[in-house]
């Protein structure tokens, strides 16, 4: 099983002494060329701190992730599970874990970012900043990691619990087959379903804690319905369709 997430704006500052970003050693070195492409132009965009912040959606305040980004070869690397703060990662807690739980996140989260595309819990990263609807001299990230998505997801052998965010799944949408988005809602009125909204990241970030402190290996949506069943998720397996699913929150 492949939990995907998506990645966060915020992230822990600092790494392993003596340490520096090596694309070759990161998952699913299919990536590697579009990897190298969009880090060098971010660190060249960095240089311009006025095209940057526009191109970043950032205002004046911004200006110390331009650093980060100027330093992106050099600064020190970290795992990516470790690297990511903010709602859903806190929710997780991945800190708290005992040793076990903490070996399965490593081993079954993954996480798409758009600086280097799918990568594992484990894989080692520095403090960046690029967003899925950030604008690089060369384009768009959805631009550039749509038409690699057939041959990226036929090399992932695991079932792909897809918890991404509508921005980062449209950066690469899961082939037929290969796994279910999981789409969040709360009962609305006359019978229809929305949206949870607000609560959208720590319902995640708990969701996950729960599949590794579990020990779950699931491979099918069948599968992934019994284990909500017994664990306090309400999969509705009636909604699952063109690769998703409902998980009905009470919120």
């Amino acid at each position: 099983m492949m939990i995907l997430l998506p990645p966060s704006e915020t992230k822990v500052s600092g790494g392993d002494e003596g340490s520096h970003l090596d694309l070759g050693s990161l998952s699913f070195l299919v990536q590697t060329p579009l990897r190298q492409k969009l880090a060098n132009e971010l660190v060249a965009l960095a240089g311009n701190p006025a095209a940057s912040l526009r191109a970043l959606k950032l205002g004046p305040k911004g200006l110390g992730e331009l650093q980060r980004n100027r330093e992106l070869w050099e600064a020190p690397v970290m795992p990516a599970l470790s690297r990511y703060t903010g709602v859903l990662y806190d929710a997780l807690g991945v800190d708290t874990l005992d040793g076990a739980s903490r070996e399965r996140a490593l081993s079954s989260i993954a996480i798409f970012s758009a600086l280097f595309g799918l990568i594992r819990a484990s894989d080692r990263i520095p403090a960046y900043r690029l967003s899925f609807d950030s604008a690089l001299p060369g384009g768009k990230p959805g631009r550039m990691w749509g038409p690699g998505a057939s041959e990226l997801w036929a090399s992932v052998d695991e079932f792909v619990l897809d918890l991404r965010s509508e921005g980062y799944r449209s950066l690469s949408p899961l082939s037929e087959g290969r796994g279910v988005f999981v789409s969040l809602v709360k009962e609305g009125s006359v019978g229809s379903r929305v949206a949870i909204g607000h609560h959208n990241k720590a319902v995640k970030g708990r969701l996950v804690r729960d599949l590794v402190t579990s020990g779950a290996v699931i491979t099918s949506v069948e599968e992934l319905c019994q284990w909500g069943s017994a664990h306090g998720h309400n999969f509705d397996e009636a909604s699952a369709q063109s690769g998703s699913i409902e998980l009905v929150v009470a919120v």
